[in-house]
């Protein structure tokens, strides 16, 4: 009878230490996420949409970018895009620079996202994403290239309202 006492007692501390735990992370994600909020209401319009558009750029790296069919196996294969890794260094870079007020920073935010786009409309232009013919360009196509429009506004009218 002993030992079934210990290993309820053992179970219960367990039990314990593991609700401490998962109430002591909780209120670590709710005090960050309280963070990000203020942050959020404190900075500008431009910069608001700077952070929302966050969320776009993650379903521009998520998307595929075209379609096309193998009639042989009757079925759609999709084709990621080749450039996803950078639109991904660019958000961290845009995400980032909302912490930030150097004096180039709209400058960079700029020439980033605009060599970013120059390379998202170059690429289907010189067939890059896929050989495969025929093929169709998907709705993540059109979001890669609406991501960095979207930031290159915002940088643009942020500058313009620090001037």
């Amino acid at each position: 009878m002993r030992i079934l006492e210990v290993i309820i007692d053992i179970a219960l501390f367990l039990f314990e230490k593991l609700k401490e735990l998962v109430l002591f992370l909780l209120e670590l994600i709710i005090s960050l996420m309280k963070k990000l909020y203020e942050k959020f209401d404190e900075v500008s319009l431009p910069e608001k949409a700077i952070f929302l558009n966050t969320a776009l750029a993650f379903l521009a790296v998520v998307l595929p970018v075209a379609s096309f069919r193998i009639p042989a196996f009757g079925s759609d294969y999709y084709v990621n895009n080749p450039l996803a890794v950078y639109l991904i260094g660019i958000t961290i870079f845009m995400f980032a620079s909302l912490y930030f007020s150097w004096r180039y920073i709209p400058a960079a935010r700029v020439l980033l996202n605009a060599y970013y786009l120059f390379w998202v409309i170059y690429i289907p232009l010189a067939d890059g994403f896929t050989r495969a013919q025929p093929h169709s360009i998907s709705f993540g196509f059109y979001l890669n290239i609406i991501v960095p429009v979207i930031y290159i506004v915002a940088s643009g009218l942020h500058w313009m309202g620090e001037r």
